[in-house]
């Protein structure tokens, strides 16, 4: 495993799809806000649109795929609509379509053929997924891995076949981990940990505190696996991710700490020395000044849910 792979393992998406559009002639459709760890995300299969976004336009073609890290509000429309002045809105008329619901709207114009689902995190976020932008925009021309597996989710969503949940399960986690890949490859995320994932020694920061959290990391230590300076690490690491070094080892830590609890896999004591602490009071404190309550509440509220 490298830090990618260990990266999307901490966050644990799964992901499934839900909608199928078939839009034509003028359109809009808002999209509100999702909770915390709800990632909704667009593929365009064919026809074009708009997407909308803080006042800011992007034009999307076939083969895009937007992901949206914090579940923001965004508006998606025909590329024609507006133009007057009007925001002509979707009539609603929906039917169950093999494993989605397939809206329709008719109209004059080009046609747009969109899949649309979600992802759910529910591994150690806290200080994983930081530092990203509110939308991830790929255009999947010559990435031929992402276009297969959307061809393979395009045609599960049409048909229940025996088998298709799991299926569409692995597809959506596979393309889910292609898409961060794509991202760090053409060094279009800067800052946060996927941001260090581009920078090599940095990544090796990542790879290790992952792979041993419960590891006694030191600002010195991690700059050794760094092969560089302490100042010269912690001043990088602090540029690319937001944060310092021990605070991001602390947060990955009470990350899967948490994770476990929600899980019930373990007690508060042992998920203490899992995440590094060796006082399970300190443990105690770290977690409920993060999370709002004490580990073993945390443990029995998840459990009971």
């Amino acid at each position: 495993m490298d830090g990618l792979d260990r990266l999307v393992h901490a966050v644990a998406p799964t992901g499934s799809v839900e909608l199928q559009c078939h839009f034509a002639g003028d359109w809009t459709l808002d999209h509100p806000s999702t909770p915390p760890n709800h990632l909704p995300y667009h593929i365009i299969l064919a026809g074009h649109a708009e997407l909308e976004q803080d006042g800011k336009t992007s034009a999307l073609v076939p083969g895009d795929v937007l992901l949206f890290p914090y579940g923001d509000a965004h508006i998606l429309r025909s590329t024609t609509a507006g133009i007057d002045g009007q925001r002509p809105m979707l009539e609603n008329r929906r039917r169950p379509h093999g494993r989605v619901t397939l809206i329709e709207h008719g109209g004059d114009g080009p046609a747009l053929d969109m899949l649309c689902g979600a992802f759910q995190l529910s591994g150690a976020t806290d200080a994983l997924w930081t530092g990203l932008p509110k939308v991830l925009h790929v255009r999947t021309e010559h990435r031929d891995a992402l276009l297969g597996l959307i061809q393979v989710l395009r045609d599960e969503a049409a048909r229940p076949l025996p088998g298709g949940g799991t299926v569409v399960e692995s597809v959506t986690g596979a393309m889910f981990t292609l898409i961060l890949r794509s991202m760090t490859a053409s060094g279009q995320l800067q800052l946060g940990i996927l941001g260090m994932l581009a920078h090599p020694k940095m990544a090796q920061v990542v790879d290790a505190v992952l792979k041993d959290p419960a590891h006694a990391w030191t600002l010195q230590s991690m700059a050794e696996v760094a092969h560089t300076s302490r100042a010269s690490f912690a001043r990088h690491f602090s540029e690319i991710s937001g944060m310092t070094p021990m605070d991001w080892v602390n947060g990955v830590r009470l990350g899967v700490a948490a994770q476990s609890l929600r899980a019930g896999r373990l007690s508060a004591g042992r998920a203490a020395e899992l995440a590094g602490y060796a006082s399970e009071a300190a443990f105690a404190r770290a977690f409920k000044t993060r999370y709002g309550t004490p580990p073993a509440a945390y443990g029995r509220l998840h459990a009971a849910r």
